[in-house]
């Protein structure tokens, strides 16, 4: 779908906060525009109180908004470590956690747990309703209500668990390595493939025991994935079979003279490891390849998952907590389906599809998605920072345990119409990224304005007070109860 690009109203962005923010325009795929504001806060985690709660330091200087993906490493070639922050729109909140599992208490182990959990902030238990008069004539009689009175102190007093957001849990082990077993084994395979007729082919690798280890990089290079390339100037690439090899179109699709004989990897991660097909196996003489290392219990890499993933017959399943690749299965299939054309005109572009989901934005795993957060959400993070940081303490298990409450804040925008009617329009918090191996906390806050007009000034505010955010909230609380989203112009809007 293309049309010409829409002229949109201009909006006059004033930030009057201390944190790094910005405007920019967007259109969706229907062509209409929004103003689009963005902006962060961060924090960095401090020691840990005789509550078990790590303290969060706003940083001295400001942290800068992310204007581009960055990778591990710095190199292009590796996974993402943080994407960034110019999302038009995410539906969903991002919690991602960038850094290192390390074992429980510093000791060496073959596998331990790392969890990732997310909660809301507990809430007053509700209040016992005043009960009926036998006689509504005369009312509650003294006993009953001194009863109720009492319970409803006894009420005000009790807090309730918030809802649980997220809570995941992935387990991590030690280097291991897929082996090729010895010939005697490999000939006797080979005679059950021929007396089968090929119907039974054996696994010619085995998985090893991995071994103790301290900590371990949390980086989709250490999950389930990865693929096989074999070049043309080299010995594996003459020992590829033909009807293995890329075909001419194919070939096009890789810069010039740098297409390989043959190519294969896994769409869920490029990345990883465990991933090969039989061709690459023979042709470049595997001995031994290295394993997973980071993986969900109930999809755990085995030997079997290997030989069956190499031939067709299973899939692999990456396990991570950072930035899911925007080229990997299954988000890419968020971005829906592209109208391909010969020629375009000077002045049309082409639009998001029809079907784009707007999901695609949200880079965390799915089961790191959760609802649009407030502030005053409970992160707790498990073995995934070292057991003598200043913020961490051991739980009974004896597990690294780091847990945080994200401060009560927020940062809206003060615009008013035409006729002067003022307008507060509070952002969202739709990315937390923790970095472990920095202790940095980071807040994306965003708000997407429909670029019709009404507004063409908006200052952006932040409220960190009890007060100001008392004040905030009786602001945007209407006068009249039974007044409608659309009587209000400081309405959301929702892509």
């Amino acid at each position: 779908m293309s049309r010409l690009l829409p002229t949109l109203p201009s909006l006059r962005f004033d930030n009057r906060t201390e944190v790094d923010a910005l405007h920019f325009d967007t259109v969706d795929q229907n062509g209409v525009g929004f103003h689009v504001i963005v902006a962060k806060t961060a924090y960095a985690l401090e020691g840990c109180g005789p509550d078990g709660q790590a303290g969060l330091r706003a940083l001295d200087d400001p942290a800068p908004l992310h204007t581009e993906d960055r990778y591990h490493d710095d190199d292009v070639e590796m996974s993402v470590r943080v994407e960034s922050d110019l999302a038009p729109f995410k539906p969903l909140c991002d919690v991602v956690v960038v850094g290192t599992a390390y074992a429980p208490g510093g000791q060496p182990a073959r596998r331990f747990c790392a969890s990732v959990r997310v909660q809301k902030a507990e809430q007053p238990a509700p209040l016992p309703a005043k009960p009926a008069p036998l006689n509504p004539m005369q009312g509650l009689s003294p006993h009953a209500y001194e009863q109720w009175q009492a319970e409803v102190e006894m009420v005000r007093a009790t807090r309730i668990p918030g809802a649980v957001l997220i809570d995941k849990t992935l387990q991590v082990c030690g280097e291991r390595t897929l082996r090729r077993l010895p010939w005697p084994f490999r000939l006797l395979q080979s005679a059950v493939a021929v007396c089968s007729l090929g119907l039974v082919r054996l696994n010619p690798f085995r998985l090893t025991s991995p071994v103790a280890t301290k900590f371990v990089p949390m980086r989709y290079e250490m999950a389930q994935g990865g693929q096989c390339r074999t070049e043309s100037d080299t010995p594996d690439g003459k020992r590829v079979p033909r009807r293995f090899r890329l075909k001419p179109e194919q070939m096009k699709q890789y810069p010039a003279g740098k297409a390989p004989v043959a190519h294969d990897s896994s769409q869920r991660n490029p990345h990883g490891r465990g991933f090969a097909r039989p061709w690459f196996l023979r042709a470049a003489r595997v001995k031994q390849l290295p394993a997973p290392r980071i993986e969900y219990a109930e999809a755990a890499f085995t030997g079997g998952r290997f030989w069956r993933n190499a031939r067709g017959k299973d899939a692999l399943v990456p396990a991570g907590f950072g930035f899911v690749g925007r080229a990997w299965l299954p988000r890419r299939e968020r971005v829906g389906t592209f109208a391909e054309k010969s020629s375009w005109a000077e002045d049309e572009v082409p639009l998001l599809p029809s079907d784009f989901d707007f999901r695609y934005w949200n880079g965390a795993p799915d089961d790191q998605q959760c609802a649009h957060l407030e502030g005053g959400e409970h992160i707790t993070l498990t073995n995934l920072n070292p057991a003598d940081a200043p913020f961490a303490r051991a739980d009974e298990r004896g597990n690294t345990v780091v847990s945080f409450t994200l401060p009560q804040q927020s940062l809206f925008l003060l615009a008013a119409d035409e006729n002067e009617a003022v307008a507060t329009m509070p952002l969202a918090i739709d990315t937390v990224v923790v970095d472990t191996d920095t202790g940095v906390v980071e807040i994306v806050w965003r708000y997407c304005l429909l670029a019709d007009g009404t507004f063409e000034d908006a200052r952006l505010l932040h409220a960190r007070t009890d007060e100001a955010l008392a004040r905030l909230r009786a602001w945007n609380t209407p006068e009249d109860e039974a007044a409608t989203a659309d009587d209000n112009p400081a309405r959301a809007v929702t892509l």
